[in-house]
């Protein structure tokens, strides 16, 4: 272990000197990498879906309607989107907190599912 650097200052005060971020950084294990691979790949998956959801209810939103089915997009890129998949991927780009962010994307993709199910039956469509 290093020892801290700091400088004193003329009135007294001590600034602490930290490390840079390239040091600060230590390499991941092999644990680690395939985790924060696995995140990554989830969050693309989860964003993937957003588009897929965007297609699915554009083409199967009642001609005649008044387009309430596009809400649903919104509602999972504001309410799933944002909050749960969004920080696991920052997280897992920035290699710290790798559990977190694994429960946020499992998290997310459980509240997928179960919207996934939601919407299929407001639009009437069979489940299987």
């Amino acid at each position: 272990m290093k020892p801290a650097q700091f400088i004193l200052t003329r009135s007294g005060a001590t600034i602490w000197l930290t490390d840079s971020r390239s040091e600060m950084r230590k390499p991941l294990s092999l644990g680690d990498k395939r985790l924060r691979l696995s995140v990554l790949f989830a969050c693309g998956m989860e964003a993937a879906f957003i588009v897929f959801l965007a297609v699915f209810l554009f083409i199967h939103a009642d001609p005649l309607g008044d387009g309430m089915e596009m809400v649903g997009v919104g509602f999972a890129f504001m309410l799933i989107f944002l909050p749960f998949t969004l920080p696991a991927l920052i997280l897992a780009r920035s290699g710290r907190w790798l559990v977190l962010a694994a429960g946020l994307a499992a998290l997310a993709a459980f509240v997928y599912f179960a919207f996934w199910l939601e919407v299929l039956s407001e639009l009437g469509l069979p489940k299987a």
